[in-house]
C-alpha cells in the first residue's frame, strides 16, 4: 500500500530530496553572509585566500590576463583591445529589455591613410593566415573608408549558453582566438545577444528583479520573444535582409526552438551555425546529482525558490582569489559532467571561469530538467508531474525542429558529454554540414588553445558561401536539400 504523497517519491526522488535539502541549507548560509559582510571584508578574504594559494602554487597569470579577467563590463574588455562598440537595448513584445553589442567595424592600425591601409591588410591576412582561413573568405579592401563606411556589411549574430552573457566570446587571450574580432576585421558587421534576466537585460517596464514576476520565463520566451525580436532590431538597424546566427549550448537550442515555431524567421536567418549544440542532454555525470534534476521539478523549486538560480557562484567570485575559484570550478565541472578541461590553458580558464556565469531564472533551468526527464526537446510544461491532468493523459508539445527551413551548421565535440549526436541529427532536417572534434568537451569551442584552427576556418567558409548581403531568401530556396557535407577531426 502506498503513502499518499510519500508514495509518489521513488528511491532516486529522495537522493534528490536529501542532497537538495542540504544544499539548500548551505545556499542559504552563503547568501546570507554574502549579504552581511561588508566589500571591504570580502576583498579582504580575496587577497588572504591568495596568498595562502601562492604559498603552494605559483601564480603563472600574465599583465594581459589579469587586465581582462577584471574588466567588470564588455565595453572594457572589447576596448583593451583597441576596436571600437556600441550598445543597444531591444524591447521586446512581452516588455523586456534586453542589452544587446555591436562591433560595427575591424581595427585600423595607423592613422596615416595610405601606409595604414597597407598595414592593416598585412595584420589581417596573417592572423587569417595563423589561423589557416582562407584569405577569400575576407569580404573588405581594407582601405579606412571601408572600415567607417555607413553602407551594408553582411551580419552576424553571436548568442551565448546557459547562465552566461556576451563576455564569454571575448575572453580569449589572442586576438587570432577572438571571433568576433575576425569577423569584424574580415568585414562582418558583429552583434552580440544577451537573454532576459542576465548581467546586461535585467530590465522590464513593469516587474523589477526582486519581485517574482520578472523571472516567470523559461526557454519558451527565449524563442518566442528575446531571438525574434533581437534579429527584428538588428535587421531593421542595419538594413540588411537577413542575417547569420552562431549560437553556443543554449544559444543553439533557443535557435532550433525559436526557428521551429517562427516560419518567419527562416527567411531573416541565412545560415545557422550550431556550436556545442544542445536540445536534449542525456543527464550529468554524477548520479546522485542527475537523480536531483530528473526529480519533480516541484523539489527543485522548493529548493531554489522562483525568481534567480544560484547566485552562490557569484558569492565565491566575489571572496575567493582567481586561482582558487578557477581550481574549485574545474572540480565541479569534473564532478558533474566529467570534464577534464585539457584543451584549455591554466591562464585561459582563470580569465574564461571570471566572465562564465551571469544570472538566469530558476524556471528555465527547470525546463532543462523537464527536457532532460523526458528525454524529448518540448516545451516548458506548466503541469505538475502528478497533477489529475496529467493522469488523463497530458502531453507537453515538442518543439517541431523538423520543420526548420534554414541551413544547419553544426560543430560538436567528441567528448562532450551534454550533447549526444544521434538524438540531435534524428530532430533535425539534414544539416548542410557536421563537423565532430574529438578531443573537444563543451567549452572547448569558446576557449580551445586549437579552437581558431580547428572551428573557424570552416565557420568562415560556411559564412561565405550563405551569407550574402544583397541576396534575399524566397521560400524556392529554403528547403533541405543543399548539400550535406560530414568531417571529423581528431586531434
Amino acid at each position: 500500500m502506498k503513502v499518499p504523497i510519500i508514495g509518489r517519491l521513488n528511491f532516486r526522488d529522495y537522493q534528490a530530496l536529501v542532497i537538495g535539502l542540504l544544499f539548500l541549507f548551505l545556499e542559504r548560509s552563503v547568501r546570507l553572509v554574502t549579504y552581511c559582510l561588508p566589500n571591504f571584508v570580502l576583498e579582504y578574504l580575496r587577497s588572504l585566500s591568495q596568498k595562502l594559494y601562492s604559498m603552494v602554487h605559483e601564480d603563472t597569470r600574465t599583465d594581459p590576463a589579469k587586465i581582462i579577467q577584471y574588466s567588470s563590463t564588455f565595453r572594457e574588455m572589447v576596448e583593451y583591445w583597441g576596436y571600437t562598440m556600441e550598445e543597444h537595448m531591444v524591447k521586446t513584445r512581452d516588455n523586456y529589455l534586453l542589452g544587446i553589442h555591436r562591433i560595427p567595424t575591424g581595427k585600423c592600425y595607423d592613422d596615416d591613410d595610405d601606409y595604414g591601409d597597407k598595414t592593416t591588410e598585412s595584420h589581417i591576412k596573417s592572423v587569417f593566415n595563423k589561423c589557416g582561413i582562407p584569405l577569400s573568405t575576407i569580404r573588405t579592401n581594407f582601405s579606412r573608408s571601408s572600415y567607417l563606411t555607413k553602407e551594408r556589411k553582411p551580419v552576424v549574430l553571436l548568442y551565448h549558453g546557459l547562465m552566461m552573457c556576451s563576455e564569454i566570446w571575448m575572453c580569449n587571450m589572442e586576438e587570432e582566438r577572438q571571433l568576433p574580432f575576425l569577423l569584424a576585421n574580415a568585414g562582418y558587421d558583429v552583434w552580440l545577444g544577451n537573454a532576459r534576466g542576465n548581467k546586461y537585460s535585467m530590465k522590464h517596464t513593469r516587474f523589477k528583479p526582486n519581485e517574482s514576476q520578472f523571472w516567470e520565463y523559461s526557454m519558451d520566451e527565449f524563442a518566442l520573444f528575446d531571438l525574434p525580436d533581437t534579429i527584428d532590431y538588428i535587421l531593421e538597424t542595419t538594413g540588411v535582409p537577413s542575417l547569420t546566427y552562431i549560437g553556443f549550448s543554449q544559444g543553439t537550442a533557443q535557435s532550433f526552438a525559436a526557428l521551429s515555431i517562427n516560419p518567419s524567421l527562416n527567411k531573416k536567418v541565412n545560415l545557422f551555425l550550431a556550436l556545442a549544440p544542445a536540445t536534449s542532454p542525456v543527464g550529468l555525470q554524477n548520479p546522485i546529482v542527475d537523480a536531483f534534476i530528473k526529480a519533480s521539478p516541484n523539489i527543485v523549486y522548493l529548493f531554489f525558490g522562483r525568481k534567480a538560480f544560484l547566485t552562490m557562484a557569484m558569492f565565491w567570485q566575489k571572496v575567493l582569489s582567481p586561482p582558487i575559484y578557477t581550481e574549485l570550478l574545474d572540480k565541479c565541472m569534473k564532478f558533474l559532467f566529467g570534464w577534464d578541461g585539457k584543451n584549455m590553458t591554466k591562464e585561459q580558464k582563470s580569465v574564461s571561469y571570471s566572465h562564465l556565469y551571469s544570472f538566469t531564472s530558476v524556471k528555465s533551468l527547470v525546463h532543462w530538467f523537464q527536457i532532460i526527464r523526458a528525454n524529448k526537446f518540448q516545451m516548458y510544461d506548466e503541469l505538475p508531474p502528478y497533477s489529475s491532468s496529467t493522469a488523463m493523459g497530458h502531453y507537453c508539445q515538442e518543439f517541431p525542429t523538423k520543420q526548420i527551413k534554414t541551413p544547419i551548421g553544426v560543430f560538436y565535440g567528441g567528448s562532450d558529454s551534454l550533447v549526444n549526436i544521434d538524438i540531435l541529427l534524428k530532430q533535425l532536417p539534414k544539416p548542410a554540414f557536421i563537423k565532430e572534434i574529438q578531443p573537444y568537451e563543451h567549452l572547448d569551442f569558446l576557449w580551445a588553445s586549437d579552437v581558431h584552427k580547428t572551428v573557424f576556418p570552416k565557420l568562415f567558409d560556411l559564412l561565405n558561401k550563405y551569407n550574402n548581403v544583397d541576396h534575399k531568401i524566397i521560400d524556392d530556396e529554403i528547403s533541405d536539400d543543399y548539400q550535406q557535407i560530414i568531417e571529423k577531426e581528431f586531434n
